[in-house]
């Protein structure tokens, strides 16, 4: 049947193609273009309708989670129709949920460009940088995520999981050395009152483990003169002169202590000091300085005449640093100079530790968010200084997501997680997880952050309860399975654990952890060969043996199948596990700069 033009524009109209339609059959009437027309239109319909196809099959096998069926379905969309949102979404989705990180990106990084993306494919690449270590990437995903969802309950809540998943890592990693012990007790001391005896405590404690972190000296020489210790605080400043003489700490208790002996000029000239190099460290110190030791009206000077009236413009921390404007990153950032480090233009051939420097430039300057990844980055340069401040900055996030929370049952679960995983306070957070469930009855993941809750306090009939009932509503609700678990390792029902081990083999097949549990509890049913199986590569890619256990375990299982060589191996570096843990943590090494 011949069609008439008219007839053929409405085909085209039909489809979006009007527009092409008319100005290739305006240029020519000839039939011979109406059909290259006809057949390249014809063509690309049923590329289309192929690729939808594709995708409804694609889809149903994610649904299912059938990612075997699934990514090679989705491969080839992407193949031929590389920017497809949906395709690249769901191809990265599973290439994860597959345990393949790394492959993964790719695809989730293409539809995180596209403009049809609310944050979904961006809380992906999150959880795939998470999983490959590059946490300067996954926070900065994670909270590119949430700003795109224009803050929604879902993408809060991840992040301030995230927050709380990142400040256990950190506290866990450093508590194991001298150093990072000193820089834990650190970070506690910043979060209680100032002039409290608990503050002052925890920074001597800090000092005794790392008299080498940058400014704690004199951190620590305002904490006792906030307690009326003058004379230890002398001592304190002391120390801080031989080591960071014009550290803005040091300068901050010189000026303290020089304005209780009313040397006004001398505290004024402190103060100024700092301000002339970083007026945001200065408005910090004017803001905590005490209203006790301000002078009268007969002392002049801009430092007391902003004390005076804190209501009014103080001139010294509205106008620019002086100096320093020839120096690079490392020496504004020895000085102190952090508006001027945060300013300076990024380095192409940037290094962990100009990331390092910046990020705590940012952190001074109040940009807690942006900081993250930049010292994420930093860990690599030096890992005290990022997790201090770190730290800091995943707990004012925390508080921010958990104050942006509207939702009752949301608000309730994220601070009963806070509990229970910063905290180790059971009780506490069962009664916030408790008011969630006011709100949210038919929650796995609430369920199971209970049960972990019960668990740790010692209830397992409770636990055992909750935990089933998150997996009546997820099936594969991780957490709960690990929960169950444990409850069964507890009771010595090594038969029940092994089957709930191997559901979770079956939902994260590649984490070390679930493995290693099969492993032990293989031994306990008196398997040795599956012992070796999963314990054996898992110890020798640094599973964390810290008392010498599982080395031990496996020594049992390697001798019990004749391989004695290995057995004596094994059994040697559980010794030494063991031998290294009662003896304590590491003295560390490195500056500890601050």
């Amino acid at each position: 049947m011949r069609l008439s033009r008219g007839r053929i524009l409405i085909w085209f109209r039909n489809r979006g193609w009007e527009n092409s339609a008319s100005k290739i059959l305006g240029s020519s009437g000839s039939a011979l273009a109406i059909a290259l027309v006809l057949a390249a239109t014809l063509a690309a319909a049923s590329e289309a309708e192929n690729i939808a196809a594709q995708l409804k099959t694609a889809s149903a096998f994610h649904r299912r989670a059938e990612y075997t069926h699934s990514i090679p379905i989705l491969k080839r969309i992407v193949q031929t129709s590389p920017s497809n949102y949906l395709a690249n979404l769901l191809l990265g989705e599973d290439l994860y949920l597959s345990w393949n990180a790394q492959d993964a990106l790719a695809p989730l990084e293409t539809a995180a460009e596209a403009p049809a993306d609310d944050g979904v494919a961006l809380l992906y690449v999150a959880k795939a940088g998470a999983a490959l270590g590059d946490f300067s990437l996954a926070s900065n995903a994670l909270r590119a995520a949430v700003i795109r969802s224009n803050g929604t309950e879902r993408f809060e809540m991840e992040w301030g999981d995230y927050c709380i998943a990142r400040m256990v890592y950190l506290r866990d990693s450093l508590v194991g050395t001298q150093r990072g012990k000193g820089t834990e007790l650190r970070f506690r001391a910043l979060g209680r009152p100032e002039g409290s005896e608990e503050r002052a405590s925890l920074l001597k404690e800090s000092v005794a483990a790392d008299p080498e972190q940058r400014g704690i000296w004199g951190e620590l020489g305002v904490a006792q003169l906030e307690l009326g210790n003058r004379e230890q605080a002398q001592e304190s400043l002391r120390e801080a002169e031989m080591r960071d003489s014009q550290g803005s700490e040091t300068l901050r208790l010189e000026a303290l202590l020089a304005a209780g002996e009313q040397k006004w000029q001398e505290a004024a000239d402190r103060l100024v000091s700092v301000g002339a190099r970083s007026p945001v460290e200065l408005s910090v110190m004017l803001r905590k300085w005490p209203a006790n030791l301000v002078p009268g009206p007969d002392v002049s000077g801009a430092v007391w005449d902003c004390l005076r009236d804190a209501a009014a413009p103080c001139s010294l921390i509205t106008v620019q640093p002086q100096g320093g404007e020839s120096l690079g990153a490392k020496e504004l950032y020895q000085e102190e100079r952090w508006e001027q480090l945060r300013d300076l233009p990024k380095s192409e051939t940037e290094d962990a530790s100009e990331s390092l420097w910046r990020g705590v430039a940012l952190v001074k300057s109040g940009a807690y968010a942006e900081a993250i990844p930049l010292l994420e980055s930093g860990m690599r340069a030096d890992e005290m200084v990022a997790a201090y401040w770190l730290q800091a900055c995943y707990a004012l996030e925390l508080a921010q997501a958990e104050s942006r929370l509207s939702a009752e049952a949301a608000r309730h679960r994220l601070a009963g997680t806070r509990q229970l995983r910063l905290r180790g306070d059971a009780p506490a957070a069962l009664a916030e997880y408790l008011k969630a469930l006011e709100f949210r009855q038919n929650d796995a993941e609430l369920f199971a952050e209970m049960a972990e809750a019960y668990r740790m306090e010692g209830d397992s009939k409770h636990a055992r309860q909750t935990a089933l009932a998150a997996l009546k509503i997820e099936p594969r609700q991780g957490s709960a399975l690990t929960t169950m678990t444990q409850l069964e390792m507890n009771e010595r029902n090594y038969a029940a654990a092994l089957t709930r081990l191997k559901q979770l083999a079956i939902v994260q097949p590649k984490d070390a952890w679930t493995r290693v549990q099969l492993g032990v509890t293989y031994g306990q049913i008196g398997n040795p060969a599956m012992v070796i199986q999963y314990l054996e590569p898992e110890l020798a890619a640094g599973y964390p043996d810290e008392k010498g256990a599982l080395h031990a375990q496996l020594a049992s299982a390697l001798r019990k199948l004749g391989r004695d060589a290995e057995a004596k191996q094994a059994a040697a570096e559980a010794v030494r596990l063991t031998n290294s843990w009662l003896q304590g943590p590491g003295q560390g090494n490195g500056d500890g700069h601050h």
